[in-house]
């Protein structure tokens, strides 16, 4: 049986300091949770480093403590729990942006982009997402739950799959259970304060975000109607690709380019803007008065999936040499 003595512990994100402690082990074991005497011996503990000081003994782990997580600490036959209370100035984990941000969608919708204001914890990630009807019922089977999600590095970008085998005609899941979405009728997607950061702190409220779902969207992106701002040159004005139609978040950003007419790149920032029917890039430096190439990815999407090189709802084949597209998807423009 473990006992309490009058050992004493000091807590806080980094470390456990124990003091008053004639050493007897210097083994302490943490455990993320309160964990029950008789479940310790078959419980994984936290890694971390041992240090000893006189009569102190430090234990820090490798990864930071988090806040109001309940922790078991076993040390000289002494089981105690500790939590650490969230400070008063902590800034709260919040979704900051969503992608696509209109408000009417097409029914075979393909991919949302949740943007958090910080890292989050992606363990049961799905378990805090979903999305209701009109009437509030939770649909099934909208999500297309990955073993590993797909989160950005700094695990502050969430990308969401919608069931591709119900969104695409023909295959199985689409024929026996329809499409995820129906057409003229309302939804929204939930994101539940239960969700945490990093930290382990969640969020103070549900995030909603409600939308209405359109037709169908079976046409291949193209770019021949897209139009492109006047610019000044010695200016640092924007870019403005105006488009035709929403584009895709996650496959758009990171593949344009722009080359002067020596081939040399242009750099900048991109951004989406007006319901990401404007595709804006803010320069580095001043534009000069030269010729420009805006060079697009072929596979940059709209929301239903369909690039610039094939629809999404196509029949599923193996892609041969011969139908990798060579064609090179580019708008011109000149500044005086």
């Amino acid at each position: 049986m473990f006992a309490q003595t009058s050992l004493e512990f000091i807590f806080n994100e980094n470390q456990i300091t124990i003091s008053n402690s004639e050493v007897i082990t210097e083994n302490i074991l943490v455990f993320k949770g309160e964990i029950p005497e008789d479940q310790l011996p078959v419980t994984t503990s936290i890694l971390g480093k041992i240090v000893k000081k006189e009569k102190e003994i430090h234990f820090i782990p490798i990864v930071p403590f988090g806040w109001n997580q309940k922790y078991t600490v076993l040390y000289n036959h002494t089981i105690t729990h500790f939590s650490l209370p969230v400070p008063e100035n902590y800034e709260f984990l919040s979704v900051s942006k969503i992608y696509p941000t209109s408000s009417r969608l097409p029914s075979n919708l393909l991919k949302w982009y949740i943007r958090f204001s910080k890292p989050i914890n992606t363990a049961h990630i799905y378990d805090h997402i979903k999305f209701v009807n009109a009437s509030g019922d939770t649909l099934s089977r909208v999500v297309l739950r990955l073993e590993n999600a797909l989160i950005s590095d700094n695990a502050t970008l969430l990308t969401l799959w919608i069931e591709p085998g119900r969104q695409k005609r023909d295959l199985i899941p689409n024929k026996q259970l329809g499409p995820v979405f129906n057409n003229q009728e309302n939804y929204s997607l939930i994101i539940s304060k239960n969700i945490k950061d990093n930290k382990g702190v969640s969020m103070q409220k549900d995030f909603i975000h409600p939308f209405l779902i359109t037709d169908t969207d079976r046409v291949k992106l193209a770019i021949n109607t897209w139009e492109i701002n006047s610019i000044e040159a010695n200016s640092r004005g924007n870019l403005l690709i105006k488009c035709d139609e929403p584009i895709d978040y996650g496959s758009s950003l990171n593949n344009i380019t722009i080359l002067n007419s020596n081939d040399q790149e242009v750099t900048g920032t991109w951004d989406l803007l007006n319901q990401e029917k404007v595709i804006a890039f803010k320069p580095k430096e001043p534009w000069k008065k030269d010729s420009y190439e805006v060079h697009f990815d072929a596979g940059i999407e709209d929301l239903a999936g369909n690039n610039l090189y094939r629809l999404f709802d196509n029949e599923l084949h193996t892609i041969s040499d011969k139908e990798i597209p060579i064609e090179s998807y580019k708008l011109e423009f000149i500044i005086k």
